[in-house]
């Protein structure tokens, strides 16, 4: 569903499935929420000035600064919370769930995957979605 809500939000494909990667540790310690706010957030770039990652939407500059680093660049992330997504991409093991998951929390990431869908009409059923005009499965 994270992922879904990141693609809704327009996140770029790798960013939003580095966020969903990290879910499940937002899920346990009960923040998911953190995505949420996130989705909300222009997805602004960052900018590198004077060795500082600044600027730009946290996911985006998390990965940018974990992209510098393998390049052997150094980068300070100066929010906290840009830093922590960087930590959170960096961990190996993911927890498992299940996890229970907030209905608000859920109902807004579900907002943002919604926006991806197009909606059903008999034009889009005529191009070709769905299963056409006639379901008889």
């Amino acid at each position: 569903m994270v992922l879904k809500a990141a693609r809704g939000a327009g996140m770029p494909l790798g960013c939003a499935e580095d966020l969903a990667r990290i879910a499940p540790l937002l899920a346990k310690d009960n923040t998911l929420s953190l995505i949420v706010g996130l989705l909300k957030v222009p997805l602004d770039r960052p900018v590198l000035e004077e060795g500082s990652l600044r600027r730009g939407h946290p996911v985006l500059t998390a990965i940018a600064s974990l992209d510098l680093a393998a390049a052997g660049i150094e980068a300070r992330v100066e929010d906290e919370i840009d830093a922590s997504l960087a930590q959170m991409m960096q961990q190996v093991e993911i927890p498992a769930g299940p996890f229970e998951v907030d209905t608000a929390v859920w109902d807004r990431l579900n907002a943002f995957a919604a926006k991806m869908l197009v909606p059903e009409t008999e034009a889009s059923r005529l191009a070709g979605a769905g299963a056409g005009l006639t379901d008889n499965d």
